[in-house]
């Protein structure tokens, strides 16, 4: 197997493992959450219709290609069915009733599944055959169906926008479903800033000449990265007490990894216009001056991060008040209904002991959201 080097496929394998990354955390967060299981299966769909975005451009070998193409397209017709099933089962809007009872999910996961198959039965109805652009091996374009779904696609991405916007609005002020509603709008709206309205122009867009190619792969493979980090954080925010943190953190070592490749890179070019010397040498001076400036950048970073997320403090305070907000926003979707079952108290007995909040504070919070 043959591979060929393009940076038109990087974006798209960094959205792909972004996805699935994302989609294992939220499975083993919580399993047996039915939130937890659609948006993992949304993000496995999504990341396999990355494929489709440059994954593809690092093949030579024409067989990978279509298979690539073929299982992409599979997953982008799946995935207008599957979710709808996840904004019913997220957001609380009558826009999306319909689709809350059970045989309506039995029904949208059948059509998806039928949906998946007809692609690898008809795969010509869906996408050009292969032809090489020049900076790429392979490359195709999607036809017929596979316009008309990508099309579809677009509309129920707005769609779920709109959604979270009434989510939003309809939820009492200061509650978590408002809160949760409104990361939801956020991860929607920067997804279908670009997304959707790209999915839905693709006809007119797609046939520019090399223009068509960026807007589609790696600007789509782009905007898609964001989204799935910003959507598996809408859902496990309310899940994690201490997610915000380990965002915190990350947020750190990327932005220390940032500056060391930039630093290596930019001193590199620098040095090469001024110091008649080899690469090699170079490359020991910038590696060395990185070194030492190692320290210097840590700090930097951590002071990036804390003016960005200036409220997320690891300290004490910080963590109960997460706790709270955690066992609040479990215990909001218990007492909606104004009656907590029996099932549903030996959740919330099980989660208050995980996250070592009192029986007092409990009562506390119940009585004041049955007011």
């Amino acid at each position: 197997m043959n591979l060929f080097w393009t940076w038109w496929g990087i974006p798209s394998a960094f959205a792909f493992v972004a996805a699935w990354v994302c989609a294992i955390f939220a499975l083993r967060t919580d399993p047996g959450r039915p939130l937890n299981r659609s948006l993992s299966l949304i993000l496995i769909l999504e990341g396999l219709f990355s494929f489709m975005t440059g994954i593809l451009f690092f093949f030579e070998d024409p067989s990978i290609v279509i298979a690539l193409v073929t299982v992409g397209s599979a997953a982008m017709v799946a995935l207008p069915f599957q979710y709808l099933c996840f904004l019913a089962i997220a957001l609380d809007s009558p826009l999306v009733k319909l689709f809350r009872s059970r045989s309506a999910i039995v029904l949208l996961g059948v059509l998806s599944v039928l949906a998946a198959v007809f692609v690898f039965v008809k795969p010509e109805s869906f996408f050009s055959e292969l032809y090489s652009p020049g900076w790429a091996p392979w490359n195709f374009q999607l036809v017929d169906l596979g316009e008309r779904t990508l099309q579809l696609l677009g509309a129920v991405y707005l769609f779920g926008f709109v959604v979270a916007m009434t989510a939003f609005f309809s939820a009492r002020r200061g509650s978590a479903a408002r809160n949760s509603a409104m990361w939801f709008a956020i991860a929607f709206g920067v997804r279908d800033a670009y997304i959707g309205l790209v999915q839905l122009l693709y006809p007119i867009l797609r046939p520019i000449e090399f223009w068509g190619d960026f807007i589609f792969n790696p600007g789509h493979a782009v905007a898609y990265f964001i989204y799935f980090l910003l959507l598996a954080y809408a859902v496990l925010r309310s899940q994690l007490f201490n997610i915000d943190l380990k965002v915190k953190f990350a947020l750190q070592q990327s932005a220390v990894g940032a500056l060391i490749i930039g630093g290596f890179i930019v001193g590199s070019e620098v040095l090469e216009s001024l110091v008649p010397v080899s690469g090699t040498v170079l490359n020991i001076i910038v590696a060395i001056a990185i070194l030492v400036m190692l320290r210097p950048m840590q700090r930097l970073a951590l002071r990036m991060t804390d003016r960005l997320m200036h409220s997320v403090q690891n300290t004490p305070e910080y963590l109960d008040l997460r706790r709270l907000e955690v066992y609040r926003a479990a215990l909001e979707g218990a007492v909606e209904d104004g009656l907590v079952t029996d099932g549903e108290r030996k959740i919330l007995d099980n989660l208050r002991d995980k996250l070592g909040i009192s029986s007092e504070e409990a009562v506390a919070l119940e009585n004041e959201l049955k007011q």
